[in-house]
């Protein structure tokens, strides 16, 4: 396995990588091009999905947590002082407790321009950069935010990692970006492999950046350690260590996971399936099993799989931006998808927690039934049941949505391997 991925990266230092080199002010223009898309592909968006404060809900979850560190995020108040980032730059910017919302809107948008940025530099061309735009505005990664995780700040963890992709020729500023983005969730460690590998696939210099993640690391444990010095934490390491979800409640989370990511994402996971079945340059299949590989680990310690989850969207953007760029064709039939999956997400929003079908899968009464979850005394003392708890008391009981879900999933999967058929007609 090793083998492969190092003759991989290098293939890809024969080629010209990744993205493409324009001048400074080339660069400058498409990135302000890109992000006025992002916000004209986000008011688009929400005829789709309205944003939960613009009908007048308020905000739930942990997203009070980060209103009020927005209103001063020195005084490290809330559950995660830890993850100040998004509440820093709300208050720094003149966003504070009760602009800290519209801020988190404002993500949406840097996020969707971001993608079409890579797409971009990936050579897709204005029209397909708009289309990979669109990809990531009427899915999970910009929806879910929106509606049942407004006020959440996990769009600007994947922004943070689409521009680490830009950055990767320049190390001091790819592990830069990667201490910023620990500073918004702890768990970006967990794709240091996927982060690893863009660098080979610019640089063969491996040293330098074992330099750079035990700097980065370094730095983060030391700031972290002196805020749990100064400041109470519910969600800390020793949080995860006397809560452990796995495995009984790890497989659990998988599997809401991969339904998860059907039914949010739905069709335009075929270009996925387009991207590993057919013969992707510069080694490329690895992205998604990096990706896939730091979530199924998160998954491990966290539940959220309806957060986490999506960064899929990484793996997402590359594969978009190689099928959009070969031709007018492949953007013709990827606007088709975009406009299929429009039509299922109308049909049946999987956006809430009481949607079809996580309410058949997860909801609490079921998971308490089953063992899964084991609610003690105090605020998030979640304890979570044993892998035969999962497979003998769960499963049974899910097990025909779940099937029914998963096969959707591979249908759409075979469909990427249909894709690989599609071809421009000759000049």
């Amino acid at each position: 396995m090793i083998d492969r991925l190092l003759d991989a990266t290098d293939d890809m230092n024969r080629e010209d990588g990744l993205l493409d080199r324009p001048t400074p002010a080339r660069f400058c223009l498409d990135a302000a091009i890109c992000m006025v898309a992002g916000w004209a592909l986000y008011c688009l968006s929400c005829a789709l999905v309205p944003p939960l404060t613009a009908v007048g809900s308020e905000l739930n979850g942990f997203a009070p947590d980060w209103k009020a560190m927005a209103n001063d995020p020195f005084a490290l108040t809330g559950r995660f002082p830890h993850r100040f980032l998004a509440p820093l730059l709300a208050w720094a910017l003149g966003f504070g407790a009760e602009g800290y919302v519209s801020f988190t809107h404002g993500l949406h948008m840097l996020l969707i321009g971001s993608a079409a940025f890579i797409a971009l530099r990936m050579r897709a061309g204005y029209l397909g950069a708009i289309l990979v735009g669109a990809a990531v505005a009427i899915t999970a990664p910009t929806q879910m935010y929106k509606l049942h995780w407004d006020g959440y700040t996990d769009p600007i963890c994947y922004t943070l990692f689409l521009w680490m992709i830009v950055a990767a020729r320049t190390p001091w500023l790819f592990w830069t970006l990667f201490l910023i983005n620990l500073t918004n969730h702890e768990l970006a460690g967990f794709l240091l492999p996927w982060l690893f590998f863009l660098r080979r696939c610019e640089d063969q210099r491996w040293q330098r950046d074992l330099v750079g993640i035990a700097v980065t690391c370094g730095g983060y444990l030391a700031g972290y350690l002196y805020i749990r010095s100064q400041a109470e934490q519910l969600f800390s390491a020793d949080y995860f260590l006397s809560h452990p979800l796995f495995p009984g409640g790890s497989f659990a989370v998988w599997c809401l996971a991969l339904v998860h990511l059907v039914t949010t994402f739905g069709p335009v996971l075929a270009v996925l399936a387009w991207h590993q079945h057919g013969r992707p340059p510069r080694g490329e299949r690895w992205h998604l099993w990096l990706v896939s590989l730091g979530v199924l680990v998160i998954f491990c310690i966290a539940f959220d799989w309806a957060r986490h989850s999506n960064l899929l969207i990484l793996p997402l953007v590359i594969a978009a931006a190689q099928f959009v760029r070969v031709g007018w064709r492949h953007q013709l039939v990827f606007a088709g998808i975009l406009a299929l999956t429009w039509g299922l997400l109308e049909l049946v929003p999987p956006w809430s927690p009481t949607a079809w079908p996580t309410n058949l899968l997860a909801n609490p009464v079921l998971l308490t039934e089953t063992g899964l979850l084991v609610i003690g005394q105090g605020e998030f003392n979640i304890g979570f049941g044993t892998l035969g708890d999962a497979l003998g008391r769960w499963l049974p009981r899910v097990w025909p949505v779940l099937a029914s879900v998963l096969g959707i999933g591979a249908g759409i999967w075979a469909s990427g391997w249909g894709l690989t058929r599609l071809r421009e007609p000759r000049s």
